[in-house]
């Protein structure tokens, strides 16, 4: 079994994006149709996914920040900041993984090597590789619905209002962006917003996925050769009469290891740091606005607000995954024969055991480490706290409306 074997997923991501798939030395070379025009695309699709951002903000100060109702003011910053977040995050997407492609396909190729070397451990790799693939199917299907959902909701406004007698129609568009057209009781322009927008979207969800892709692939490599280290020192025999050369290898093997999860780490620095940042942002302005908003245009937002949240949740969960397989080298070294070796091979293991002793972990940037906890103290923090205090404010006025109702009653 080869890497390729694991990238089905990676490429329908490429594929939505407008870009090639990876390739690395001894993958076959994929023949791509339609070349010029997908680059098109994607290059327009860029550019107008960063003016994305700006229409988005010159919308609000135009119709936004002129409001006098406070609640109204905090729904629309609310809502204009979580849309925000939902295309600055796949603008950095494509931005990153445009910049470290040739590094990515350079640690993609020595995965690879390192998979087809490894013989003695098929039954592992064919373990990994459905475990990875469900995961990769699961979260392609989960954002093609959140793409298909977002770019139908103007539609379904659009049939509801036509079959209400009496409304006119809006004619809104997935976001509030401002476009140097008309957009506002123009069919033409309304068709050329949206059709703008799916083609936007269309890039950004592709690169979330390829991130996301991306990172289960690396994480499930280094899962795989993490648990084959571990196996191979619990199986070790400190008195065969090779076990310096095996023990040299697999302290060898380990430094590979570790260089490799390195490199991963400096391809999704930028990543992490932004997912971070616009996560935290957008889970805590999103739930504002789904809370203050009427229904109609809270479920606009509230399938960007599950679509952070499960972002989020897949990238500290892929990153505790691999410090609890780099965690099990420490206990794998200690647990073999060590005692009845001579005092080099004791030596060299101490030696190793020192490098494993704290698990291996990925960072963004040294600073922030990427695991669940850090998940949960970013994404639920905000959501229970704003919760919380919209249900003790309801709780405030029932109680307060009952002390007016038992005075009324007495003054009777």
């Amino acid at each position: 079994m080869r890497l390729r074997d694991f990238t089905k997923y990676l490429d329908f991501g490429c594929q939505m994006g407008m870009v090639p798939r990876y390739q690395w030395t001894g993958r076959p070379k994929e023949i791509r149709q339609y070349r010029s025009a997908k680059m098109a695309i994607f290059t327009m699709a860029t550019i107008f996914l960063a003016y994305q951002n700006v229409g988005i903000l010159i919308y609000w100060h135009i119709f936004g920040a002129k409001t006098e109702d406070s609640t109204k003011f905090v729904a629309d910053i609310s809502e204009m900041t979580g849309t925000l977040m939902l295309f600055s995050i796949g603008l950095f997407n494509v931005l990153a993984f445009t910049y470290f492609r040739p590094e990515i396909e350079a640690v993609l190729g020595e995965l690879d090597g390192w998979l087809s070397n490894a013989e003695d451990m098929l039954y592992r790799i064919e373990h990994y590789h459905r475990a990875c693939t469900r995961i990769m199917k699961f979260k392609f299907i989960f954002y093609i619905m959140f793409f298909v959902y977002f770019n139908s909701s103007p539609l379904w406004f659009i049939v509801i209002e036509y079959l209400t007698d009496g409304m006119q129609f809006s004619y809104r568009t997935q976001s509030n962006t401002w476009f140097p057209w008309q957009v506002q009781g123009s069919a033409v322009g309304f068709a050329a917003a949206y059709l703008l927008q799916v083609m936007v979207t269309a890039v950004g969800v592709g690169f979330t996925i390829m991130n996301l892709q991306l990172l289960c692939l690396f994480s499930f490599q280094l899962k795989l050769h993490f648990d084959a280290l571990s196996r191979r020192l619990l199986n070790l025999n400190s008195r065969h009469p090779n076990a310096h050369q095996e023990l040299k290898r697999l302290i060898d093997y380990h430094i590979r290891i570790m260089q490799i999860g390195h490199r991963c780490n400096h391809i999704l620095n930028f990543t992490f740091l932004s997912s971070f940042i616009c996560s935290t942002t957008a889970i805590c302005m999103t739930s504002v606005a789904v809370l203050l908003l009427d229904l109609s245009q809270a479920l606009r937002y509230i399938d960007g607000l599950v679509a952070f949240i499960f972002y989020h949740f897949v990238i500290c969960y892929m990153g505790t995954e691999v410090s609890y397989a780099s965690g099990k080298v420490l206990p794998a070294a200690f647990y073999n024969n060590w005692y009845e070796g001579d005092l080099v091979y004791q030596k060299m293991l101490l030696m190793m055991m020192m490098r494993a002793a704290k698990p291996y972990g990925w960072r963004a940037y040294k600073l922030i480490p990427v695991s669940i906890t850090t998940y949960m103290a970013v994404s639920f923090s905000h959501i229970n706290k704003e919760i919380l205090y919209y249900v003790l404010s309801f709780l405030q006025t029932l109680k307060f409306s009952y002390q007016m109702f038992t005075c009324v009653r007495s003054l009777k």
